[in-house]
């Protein structure tokens, strides 16, 4: 059984209960329980299956086949279901997989007979176009080419100096204007006109005016958790299973559902919650197994 495997391990590693309580936050009465195969006395099937898989990560055994030893003693419909369910996949991706060999095999055998027959004549390969010769370029085309040059460096070299001369006569008689222009000017001091005082009405008014801010409404179920000790938790969103595990001191997760989201911690006094914005404080107490709903439609305070 699998009380037995992992009692055996417990004991030969030298830990006591309280050891693996300590470890894995779940409860000391749950671990003797698993280990007697008293499971009727654990909270629920997702619950044991959830401590089984903790308490088999803290003996370093292979946490998934101490869930699975523990579905084949006491749930065999559900391994049954699952063996079922494999074997169908596994049918049908053979069917599909004969499917695409045989229409493979049947374009092989169309191509065969399109391009196989050894009395078939061979396609006339299709002429090669004679390579065309690059035009050669005539002396008298090299000469204007070069005339054309001389044409623009010619052009350029004017521009350039007609920008010196119009440069130098700017410095040569735009000092004159600049030196005759310059004539002391009268300073004119323009006194700011103070700013009306706003009277105690025209306040009252503008204070009304202003839209009051409004509180953050959520579209969708946030819920963030801090954990000050060890603790396993199971959380669900709209009814799907999106955690399962032991989660460390000092560690904080958030979590998102459209409508509704359930959280079961088997440490409570050890999660501080937090839900759309609001903090909901410790869920629960010490060594205290809590579940808790908490939806989008319903108030802050979260269902039990």
């Amino acid at each position: 059984m699998i009380g037995d495997t992992l009692r055996e391990e417990r004991e030969r590693q030298n830990l006591s209960i309280k050891d693996i309580e300590k470890g894995t936050s779940i409860r000391a009465l749950y671990i003797e329980a698993i280990e007697k195969g008293e499971f009727d006395k654990l909270p629920g099937n997702a619950y044991t299956k959830g401590f089984i898989r903790n308490y088999a990560n803290f003996l370093k055994l292979d946490a998934a086949a101490c869930v699975r030893q523990y579905n084949e003693e006491n749930n065999p419909e559900e391994v049954a279901a699952k063996e079922a369910a494999k074997r169908a996949e596994e049918a049908a991706e053979a069917e599909q997989q004969a499917a695409y060999e045989k229409r493979e095999a049947e374009k092989s055998r169309s191509r065969s007979g399109l391009f196989g027959s050894s009395n078939s004549t061979k396609p006339e390969r299709a002429a090669t176009p004679a390579r065309q010769e690059k035009p050669r370029v005539s002396v008298s085309d090299f000469e204007s080419r070069v005339e054309s040059s001389h044409h623009r460096q010619t052009l350029v070299m004017g521009i350039i100096a007609v920008l010196v001369i119009a440069a130098g006569a700017y410095f040569l008689f735009g000092s004159d204007d600049e030196t005759a222009s310059k004539q002391p000017q009268t300073k004119v001091t323009t006194q700011a006109k103070k700013p009306a005082t706003t009277s105690a009405p025209q306040k009252q008014q503008e204070a009304a005016a202003k839209p009051a801010e409004e509180k953050k409404q959520y579209t969708d179920v946030q819920v963030s958790a801090k954990f000050s000790e060890r603790c396993w938790v199971s959380v669900k969103a709209d009814g799907k299973t999106i955690f399962e595990g032991t989660i460390d001191e000092g560690t904080s997760k958030d979590w998102k559902a459209e409508k509704e989201l359930k959280i079961t911690a088997g440490n409570a006094g050890a999660v501080e919650l937090t839900y759309n914005g609001e903090n909901k404080g410790v869920l629960g107490g010490e060594g205290e197994v809590v579940e808790k709903t908490y939806a989008l439609s319903e108030n802050a305070n979260g269902t039990n």
